[in-house]
């Protein structure tokens, strides 16, 4: 029984060591694996790179990209396992929005 498609907001973070025509191909890739599982993109912002707050992956700073999209429950599980074996994305966080989110949000 399939469920229908909810929304979501990913927050992930790429290694600083790729230029930004490399960033630009990692997130186009999250985006085409969602619409792959017949989800849809409502927004992706870029923030830029940042300093972390501690150390990730023996490293100080990096490209952060907030994502939020639509898709079916069932979905999320291979969506977070791709993220995770993505070796240009060093560290991520999946939500469920609420509609009430959305609304302050976007």
């Amino acid at each position: 029984m399939s469920e229908k498609a909810r929304k979501y907001e990913t927050v992930f973070i790429v290694r600083p060591t790729l230029d930004d025509e490399s960033v630009d191909r990692c997130v186009n890739t999250v985006e085409e694996f969602i619409k792959a599982q017949g989800g849809s993109i409502l927004n992706t912002e870029k923030k830029g790179r940042k300093r972390l707050s501690y150390e990730v992956k023996k490293l100080r700073d990096g490209f952060f990209v907030v994502l939020r999209y639509e898709v079916k429950p069932e979905a999320i599980v291979a969506f977070k396992r791709m993220i995770q074996l993505n070796e240009d994305i060093i560290r991520s966080i999946t939500v469920t929005l609420e509609e009430e989110a959305l609304q302050v949000s976007l």
